[in-house]
């Protein structure tokens, strides 16, 4: 009975201690995060350094590779992020009784936030330029980019059924083609805010939004291509 009590207060110990160094490995990694942000904002992501990155979190680069393979790795993060933030907001903002006026008015808003936080805007282009510069890795990040995309905006769906699909098709357009619509408003609006102003941005988002949730959207399959496909199959 005693050497059983006398184990009890080590056991404790170490459990603890186990989770006071994972509370810091959390810690260490928002801060890298954050720094990222900082540095993607003030270098831009092509010619970023981890060194910098570590450095602006008051890290080694040892800590940044202790959490990430390298700077694709944290800018998932950062997305991952934002997806989750912007999912919390849509949450808050829609029910199931929201209308369609209603839940066209929240989509307008929340794109027209992601396009005036002007970092964030600018890091999704730098970052699709990067990829594309790169060809040997364009499509691995294309795909990881489509399933956290995927994933990251299914709770907030079951409260926009006109975006809601099943087929992994359709899926793929919806998410090229809303990615369109904020990188085409968004840079056209930082590289000319004089010919593409905050109301014309605006009007212009609301414009896509309405055309993308539309029955006949072009993300969607036509009654045609649907029928080819089953003759194919048959």
């Amino acid at each position: 009975m005693d050497s059983r009590k006398q184990t009890t207060p080590s056991r404790s110990i170490t459990q603890t201690s186990r989770g006071e160094k994972q509370e810091r490995s959390l810690v260490t990694r928002r801060e890298l995060i954050d720094a990222a942000r900082r540095i993607f904002a003030r270098d831009g992501f092509e010619v970023a350094r981890l060194q910098d990155i570590a450095a602006a979190a008051g890290k080694t680069r040892g800590a940044f590779y202790a959490h990430f393979q390298n700077k694709e790795d944290v800018f998932f993060a950062i997305f991952e992020q934002d997806i989750a933030r912007d999912q919390q907001t849509y949450l808050q903002q829609l029910n199931k009784y929201s209308t369609y006026e209603e839940r066209i008015a929240i989509l307008i808003k929340n794109l027209e936030a992601i396009i005036c936080d002007r970092d964030r805007a600018l890091l999704y282009l730098e970052f699709k330029m990067y990829a594309i510069r790169h060809p040997h890795k364009r499509k691995r990040l294309a795909e990881l980019h489509l399933l956290m995309c995927t994933r990251g905006t299914a709770a907030k769906l079951d409260f926009l059924p006109e975006l809601h699909s099943n087929d992994p098709e359709e899926i793929r357009s919806r998410t090229a083609q809303f990615g369109s619509a904020i990188d085409g408003i968004a840079l056209n609006h930082y590289f000319d805010p004089i010919g593409l102003d905050e109301e014309q941005t605006r009007r212009r988002i609301e414009s896509c939004v309405r055309s993308l949730m539309a029955p006949d959207s072009s993300w969607r399959k036509t009654p045609e291509a649907e029928d080819d496909l089953h003759r194919d199959e048959n």
